[in-house]
């Protein structure tokens, strides 16, 4: 037989892992497993719903919205095949390359690699060191910063079936074990600088599993580079895989509770791929002749926006990634400059770095013709001033999605609507809900943002009752989100339920006042959350970094006549040298909080 690498790079269909055998996509299925690895997803009981009278459930019947695309068709193919169905076109071109030492693969190199990798996976079971893909699926985790090896383990592992659970770097020897734990992770790779930190959680663990490392290892671990080129090691063989088959368990960012590890199937990655190529928000241009888009990989890729947004979504179109393993202000520009980056993915903090430092000039944007933010709301007066920096045309989308549903919402071309994350994608409904009564409300009115799509998780891993709160039996996930929609179909998020301050019984919203805040222009960034408060119940209070001497009396003045009297900030202003984030630069408001109730 020959190899899955053969197969595609010989643009014929794959015999390894054809999605024939698997016919039309069928709908998904929720089953019970004795081994857990499925639930029965129940609507949570909402008595307010359920009494509803019939005229009103009707009328909240109408609220569905749905998708102003064509809807597409959706043929399933396995994670793997399906990223790399047009490969053989781009064979030849520069698939990813560190930023940092230059190192690279091809497209062709990049798949052979991932499956070595899968084959090394599979020999490893044959050994019994391993779950066996036939009767389970083994767990692999990745412990590493954005690195061009990053995409041939996530392919690799896939491939075989086997799932991929990535670990957030920046995380202490407790979290990586409680990590490995949860997951029951049976092999690690580990960025080779990172090897100490990994050899910390397994002790913790007392475990003793199968690590290699990407790069020298000062143990002698096995080295994931020699692996891939390694000749004796056979490509990965044919492996069935269904569409309710786990690909990857990604850890949601746990910004106002503990991380959950969502289960992300192959029918989640299949359809999710084939609806970002949607011609009316994709702004990719797929690679051909001497074209190849050019887009920087500092997102991170244990987190969905990197992995899917990012790296998947470019090498769907044959781009050139350039990773970086972390954000340095004088790399960063660097490497810019150097590649000529074409599509620039951002989250908030970067858009601001970008709009506001001196550093960036617009010439160092000359070749960039998209800049793409999501991971948290996009506060307006920051669009604002990288578009008056830039002076020329610049398609500035933006985008919503998580990790249990991937991107549901992107701007449409020629559509921009700053504030707004865009149209519902291709194939994606909304509702958005009444935060007391679970009515789905029309457009201008504010509630919970509900979506169903085919891109949508399984469950949560190892925890049926936080599955069951956010997933009913149709497959409508509750997001948590509060937002709004207009007349055109366009959305926009206003806060995390959570997150909203309740002042005197009126809701008031963080990220309405940071956007007020951010337009002072010696106010750098800002997060803001609800103290206690013996009259009001809660109040306003504002983390400010400042940029100069402005005072809290001055700032308050600020915002004397642009709001409300209960949204101001009664709470105070504090300053504070740096805000906490995680590594997609979501505001941590937990953190916040635990400030505030030390002072």
């Amino acid at each position: 037989m020959k190899s899955l690498t053969y197969a595609l790079l010989s643009g014929a269909h794959s015999q390894t892992m054809s999605a024939s055998s698997y016919g039309a996509r069928a709908r998904i299925t929720r089953r019970a497993l004795s081994n857990a690895r499925a639930i029965t997803t129940v609507s949570k009981s909402r008595s307010q719903a359920s009494a509803l009278p019939a005229s009103v459930e009707a009328e909240s019947s109408k609220n569905i919205v749905e998708s102003k695309f064509p809807k597409m068709a959706m043929p399933y193919a396995p994670f793997a095949q399906k990223v790399f169905t047009e490969v053989s076109t781009w064979s030849h071109k520069i698939a990813i390359e560190c930023g940092i030492t230059g190192r690279c693969y091809t497209y062709s190199q990049l798949l052979d690699g991932a499956m070595k990798f899968g084959g090394m996976l599979q020999q490893l079971a044959g050994k019994g060191k391993l779950t066996a893909p036939d009767n389970g699926n083994p767990m692999v985790a990745i412990l590493s910063p954005n690195s061009p090896e990053h995409p041939i383990v996530l392919f690799g592992t896939t491939a075989v079936g086997a799932i991929l659970t990535p670990i957030n770097p920046t995380y202490t020897p407790e979290e990586v074990a409680g990590h490995l734990r949860d997951s029951g992770t049976e092999i690690l790779v580990v960025d080779s600088l990172m090897e100490p930190l990994a050899d910390a959680a397994l002790a913790l663990l007392q475990w003793d599993i199968p690590v290699i490392v990407n790069g020298a290892s000062k143990s002698g671990r096995p080295n994931l580079r020699e692996i891939i080129t390694d000749t004796s090691i056979p490509y990965a063989h044919q492996v069935d895989i269904c569409e309710e088959t786990t690909a990857v368990l990604a850890y949601s960012s746990g910004t106002t509770g503990k991380p959950k590890g969502v289960c992300m199937p192959h029918s989640l990655f299949s359809s999710g791929s084939t609806i970002y190529q949607n011609p009316y928000t994709n702004p990719y241009d797929k690679a051909e002749g001497e074209h190849q888009e050019v887009i920087m990989g500092l997102l991170p890729f244990f987190h969905i926006y990197g992995m899917m947004g990012v790296m998947v979504c470019g090498m769907l179109n044959g781009a050139k990634i350039v990773t970086l393993p972390k954000f340095d202000p004088v790399t960063y520009m660097t490497v810019l400059k150097k590649h000529q980056v074409t599509c620039l993915h951002i989250v908030p903090p970067l858009l601001k770095f970008i709009a506001m430092s001196p550093a960036v000039s617009p010439a160092d944007l000359a070749s960039t013709h998209t800049v793409i933010c999501g991971a948290a709301p996009v506060l307006p007066a920051a669009a604002i001033k990288l578009k008056e920096k830039l002076q020329r045309p610049i398609f500035f989308q933006e985008g919503y999605g998580m990790t249990e549903i991937l991107c549901a919402h992107l701007t449409a071309k020629g559509e921009e609507k700053l504030g707004y994350c865009g149209k519902l994608m291709p194939n994606v409904r909304a509702k958005v809900l009444d935060l007391a009564t679970d009515v789905a409300l029309p457009p201008g009115a504010k509630g919970e943002l509900c979506i169903h799509t085919p891109s949508v998780m399984s469950r949560y891993h190892n925890n049926p009752e936080a599955t069951r709160e956010v997933m009913d039996e149709e497959g409508w996930v509750r997001t948590g989100d509060v937002a709004i929609y207009d007349e055109e179909g366009n959305f926009a998020i206003i806060d995390r339920i959570k997150e909203l301050i309740k002042v005197k019984g009126m809701q008031v919203s963080p990220s309405e006042l940071e956007d007020i805040l951010l337009r002072h222009p010696q106010v750098a960034d800002v997060g803001i959350i609800g103290v206690e408060d013996e009259h009001a119940g809660e109040v306003p209070r504002a983390y400010v970094v400042r940029q100069g001497n402005v005072t809290e009396k001055e700032l308050q003045e600020f915002m004397q006549s642009r709001v409300a009297p209960f949204k101001q900030l009664t709470g105070g202003i504090k300053f504070i040298d740096e805000l906490p984030k995680n590594p997609a630069g979501k505001l941590l408001k937990k953190e916040l909080k635990k400030i505030a109730q030390q002072e």
